[in-house]
């Protein structure tokens, strides 16, 4: 009896050690998942470094036209200006309404605590503290600083929120026909890396990138590719069987991939990451996994290698296009696999954040993974003959 339950294990672990065989003997392969992400690495280091881009997109291109459209841009305000000096009314208190004007997004908060820790889970994306003394100081027209923390991990929406609070600035210097820049957004950057701003955050892009797309592309020849699974479906052998060996066996790769390519981003660009490097590891591995999960079902829906490599481009390219890295994609930012990678990445490398906290991002990668092996094995199975 023992053995009808150990038999199936013994064939999967028999497959996924025919499978790495497999995987090694291939050097083209090899190259792709370790070297060319490697050297992506390495080519974005020498660029930045060489045209000395590691700052820009701290400050840069926050142009007055933007966010001026949003009228629901979540941004907190801490009012602790106690001065009261103006023969008119509180001026902490006007600009206060202009920026209520621009977004109706606009969250008061008691304490900056509260704030900061809002825009940590990401309620606010980004919030304003009018300091003590900020009346005062537009009385006798001294130089008036308002204080303007942005999320360094919220790319896309770090203009937008600069926008709208350049636009209530304006507001507020023309209610009282101020031609000067009476008051200056003093700018400040939460959950920051210590290292290059662009190598960090866009390096950390191009390591899923190169996780998620570099497994999947090798992984969609896995089945139409495979020559010796025609003669082991003879066997007793099942569909799921061999999907799941798979699969396990791009995951080894992808483990072994994502300690390259950590290490190389953390080396590379002497980054301080606010967790630990095991939690970094089983995050890229659980998108090795999708990635791997993808190109499989890539290769059993496809007939033909040419097939499989045109599908693939398919899927290199609309990944590229909905990652979320570069422009706004709505709700898909919550369901595709790589952008939720990008996503926990981020939040655990730079913000700290623990398992736990990022369960509901992972819980979607591995419900990905498992719905594309499924898929995978029933398309697999009405297959008739390998292409």
């Amino acid at each position: 009896m023992a053995e009808v339950f150990t038999k199936p294990y013994g064939r999967i672990r028999n497959m996924v050690a025919k499978e790495l065989r497999l995987i090694v003997k291939d050097k083209v392969a090899l190259f792709l998942i370790f070297l060319l992400p490697a050297a992506l690495i390495g080519m974005l280091a020498w660029v930045t470094q060489e045209s000395s881009l590691g700052g820009v997109g701290l400050g840069g291109g926050s142009g007055e036209d933007d966010g001026f459209g949003s009228t629901d841009v979540a941004i907190g305000l801490i009012d602790l200006d106690t001065t009261r000096t103006f023969d008119g009314d509180d001026l902490s208190e006007e600009f206060t309404d202009a920026l209520g004007n621009i977004t109706e997004g606009l969250v008061i908060y008691e304490n900056e605590s509260d704030a900061f820790q809002d825009l940590y889970d990401k309620v606010i994306l980004g919030y304003v503290v009018i300091p003590d003394g900020f009346e005062a100081n537009l009385t006798i027209n001294e130089p008036t600083y308002i204080e303007m923390h942005i999320d360094a991990t919220a790319l896309i929406e770090q203009n937008t929120v600069m926008g709208v609070v350049q636009g209530a600035v304006i507001s507020f210097r023309a209610g009282h026909l101020w031609i000067r820049s009476e008051v200056f957004p003093l700018l400040t950057i939460e959950f920051a890396p210590e290292g290059g701003y662009l190598e960090s955050v866009f390096g950390g892009f191009i390591i899923i990138f190169s996780s998620y797309l570099g497994i999947a592309m090798t992984a969609a020849q896995s089945i139409v590719g495979d020559i010796p699974l025609r003669r082991m479906l003879l066997t007793p052998t099942n569909r799921l069987e061999v999907i799941v060996a798979k699969a396990l066996a791009y995951l080894m790769i992808g483990f072994f991939q994502s300690l390259l390519l950590i290490s190389l981003w953390v080396i590379a660009f002497d980054l301080s990451l606010n967790t630990g490097f095991e939690m970094l590891i089983f995050i890229m591995s659980l998108t090795s996994l999708t990635g791997s999960a993808t190109g499989i079902l890539i290769s059993a829906v496809a007939s033909t290698r040419l097939q499989a490599n045109q599908m693939f481009l398919f899927v290199l390219f609309a990944t590229l296009i909905m990652a979320g890295f570069f422009i706004d994609v709505g709700i898909l930012d919550e369901i595709l696999p790589m952008n939720q990678g990008l996503q926990v990445l981020i939040d655990t490398a730079f913000k700290g954040l623990t398992l736990v906290d990022v369960l509901e991002p992972v819980m979607k990668l591995v419900g990905f993974s498992a719905l594309a092996i499924l898929g995978a094995t029933f398309i697999f199975s009405k297959k008739p003959t390998l292409g």
